[in-house]
C-alpha cells in the first residue's frame, strides 16, 4: 500500500506539472519549499529515532508531521521532475532557469535521501543487538551489519556531498545495490511483503536520483568531467 501511494503520489505530481504548465518563479519557489520540507523531514526522523525521546505525544508528532511533510514532498518531487523531463526535450528551454530547477530538486532529494541512510545507520548502530540477530537469522555473519551500516552511512554522505564532489551517482548506485539486497533478504526470511516496503520506495527514489543527474550532465556536460578523466 505504501509503495503505490508513493508511486501515486508522484504521478498526481507530474500529471499536475502537465496541466498546470507553471512560470519559472513559481517552479523555483516550489523546489525551495521541496528542500525546506526536506530538511524538516529529516530533523524529525531524527529526533524520533535517534534522540532517544520517550514522550509519546511527542512523538506521534513526529510521526505525524514526517507523513504530512513526506506527501507533500512527493506531490512536489512528481511535479518538479515532470516539468524538467518537458523541458529538457523541449527546443526552447531556458537552460539557465533549467540548471537552477535540476539543482534545487536535487538538493531538495538529496537531504531526504541522503541524511535517511545516515539516520538509519546510527539507529542500527544503537539497536546492534537487536540487528545482528536479524542478521544472523538471516545466514549473514555479525559483521556484516557493520559493513551495511558503513556502506549506508557513507552512501547518504555521498549524495549529500554530490554538489562539492560530484558523487551522487556512485553513492546512489551503491545504495540501490544495498536495497536489492535487501529485498533478496526479505524474501529469502519470507517476510511479509511489508517489509519491503521501505527498500522499494528507496530504490525507486534513487533511480529518479539517477534520472536527475542524468538532466544535471545533459544541460551542463563539464559537471563531471573531472571525475571521468580522474583528475
Amino acid at each position: 500500500m505504501e509503495v503505490i501511494l508513493f508511486i501515486g503520489l508522484l504521478s498526481v505530481g507530474g500529471l499536475t506539472s502537465f496541466v498546470v504548465k507553471p512560470a519559472f518563479k513559481f517552479t523555483c519557489n516550489l523546489a525551495l519549499a521541496y528542500i525546506f520540507m526536506s530538511t524538516l523531514i529529516s530533523i524529525s526522523s531524527w529526533l524520533f529515532y535517534c534522540a532517544a525521546i520517550n514522550n509519546l505525544l511527542i512523538n506521534k508528532a513526529l510521526t505525524v508531521l514526517t507523513g504530512s511533510l513526506g506527501t507533500a514532498c512527493n506531490l512536489i518531487l512528481g511535479f518538479l521532475l515532470a516539468g524538467i523531463s518537458r523541458s529538457v526535450t523541449s527546443a526552447e528551454a531556458n537552460y539557465d532557469q533549467l540548471k537552477k530547477i535540476i539543482a534545487l530538486t536535487l538538493w531538495g532529494v538529496s537531504i531526504s535521501t541522503g541524511f535517511s541512510f545516515i539516520i538509519e545507520s546510527f539507529w542500527k548502530d544503537q539497536n546492534s543487538g537487536k540487528m545482528c540477530c536479524f542478521f544472523i537469522t538471516s545466514g549473514y555473519a555479525p559483521w556484516f551489519l557493520y559493513v551495511i551500516m558503513a556502506a549506508g552511512a557513507l552512501g547518504g554522505l555521498g549524495i549529500l556531498l554530490h554538489f562539492k564532489l560530484k558523487t551522487g551517482p556512485i553513492a546512489a548506485a551503491g545504495l540501490m545495490l544495498i536495497m536489492i539486497g535487501a529485498l533478496y533478504t526479505h524474501n529469502h526470511n519470507k517476510d511479509p511483503f511489508s517489509a519491503s516496503y521501505p527498500a522499494i520506495i528507496q530504490f525507486i527514489t534513487m533511480a529518479l536520483m539517477q534520472v536527475l543527474y542524468y538532466f544535471e550532465q545533459a544541460v551542463n556536460p563539464g559537471a563531471m568531467d573531472y571525475i571521468l578523466s580522474g583528475e
